[in-house]
């Protein structure tokens, strides 16, 4: 048995480090990429609530306990002239809530497809009351449900609460069609991304190159077959959110499903894309913070972007994940049509896939020549 030497150990150590020291970009990476990443997450999860798009109905009157509201810097308030008007609103997806000044009745409509956000709503209705908890009726009813069973507060009117959309929703069933995009764009892009790394690695790109093939051909073979798996990830990830963890399929399953796989084929697109800037599976994987965590904090997977902080919100508008996150909670939990998911969702995830199909089909051609 060989006796134990540090000069050995020492031997093998120095050669990693002289290897890191030639390699410029993960020098970079683990410089500055946890401290990006680090005050990405400070602010995202320190941010409060804020344009939050909130109708006011007043009737009979300026309630001033409802004027509080005009002084809440979270909410952009839309004066409406009919509680059918703000009803219609939420249902477009314009509206987050509205508040109904009644006589002697605060009616507050929500959309809890977001909880945070209709919380945060009725918190600060609670505070325009007195701030008192004893205040808030409490009572839990369906979208077309009469809210006659709201009682009335000692202190003032009573607050009554109806849920155009998600009075009976879990965690699992808000966040759970977020989830599923997040899913297929995690693995179809580092499988698009380690596998047009290999093609190139291993000469194929550069035989394709040579025949009578051109980039545009190469590029979009490529996508269909990727798209195959991409096809059954989707198929396989909406199948057991919904069946296995129960989450509510309210609209069309044929339209969730494409949508689904039109961010697998944008994911496969942008990981076709990254996979010139790597030269081994490594520098692959270093892209994964680099791409997909963003688009964890920024796109409203776990949170509404409501919440973060509006100086960096306009990040957000520029990540797949946002539209696709949108999209999915609209056809899953509200059964929106295609038409109400047209635009800007749809259009935009076919505008992302169209300009990173363009400049991956002119990064081979760079690359290669």
């Amino acid at each position: 048995m060989n006796q134990f030497n540090i000069r050995r150990i020492y031997a093998v150590a120095l050669r990693v480090v002289r290897q890191l020291k030639r390699d410029r970009r993960t020098i970079g990476l683990i410089t500055f990429l946890p401290i990006f990443l680090m005050v990405l997450f400070g602010y995202a999860l320190s941010g409060e609530m804020s344009g939050i798009n909130l109708g006011l109905v007043e009737s009979g009157g300026h309630n001033s306990q409802m004027s509080y509201l005009e002084g809440v810097k979270d909410f952009n308030l839309i004066h409406l002239g009919s509680e059918s008007d703000a009803e219609k609103q939420i249902l477009d997806g314009k509206l987050k809530g509205a508040v109904i000044d009644l006589p002697g009745e605060i009616r507050v409509l929500l959309d809890a497809s977001t909880p945070q956000i209709a919380n945060a709503i009725m918190a600060y209705v609670n505070a325009g009351m007195g701030g008192d908890e004893q205040h808030k009726s409490g009572v839990r009813v369906g979208s077309a449900v009469d809210d006659g069973l709201a009682k009335k507060t000692t202190k003032g009117p009573r607050i009554a609460q109806r849920y155009i959309y998600g009075y009976d929703l879990q965690t699992m069933d808000s966040v759970g069609p977020a989830v599923v995009g997040l899913v297929v764009f995690f693995f179809t892009f580092i499988l698009a991304a380690i596998s047009f790394l290999r093609e190139r690695t291993q000469g194929t790109l550069e035989k394709f190159m040579v025949s009578p093939m051109n980039n545009l051909e190469m590029v979009s073979g490529y996508l269909v077959g990727f798209s195959l798996f991409a096809f059954v990830q989707s198929a396989t990830t909406l199948l057991v959110v919904v069946f296995l963890f129960g989450v509510p399929m309210q609209g069309n399953p044929l339209i969730a499903f494409l949508t689904i796989l039109l961010i697998g084929v944008v994911a496969t697109v942008l990981g076709a894309f990254f996979s010139n800037f790597a030269k081994t599976e490594f520098q692959v994987v270093q892209f994964i913070p680099l791409v997909i965590l963003p688009q964890v904090v920024l796109t409203g997977v776990w949170w509404p972007l409501e919440s973060i902080p509006e100086f960096i919100r306009p990040i957000s508008y520029l990540l797949p994940l946002t539209y696709s996150n949108d999209a999915l909670r609209m056809l899953m939990l509200k059964g929106a049509s295609i038409v109400d998911i047209l635009y800007p969702d749809l259009v935009a995830l076919g505008l992302f896939f169209l300009l990173v199909f363009a400049a991956t089909i002119n990064m081979i051609k760079r690359k290669v020549d």
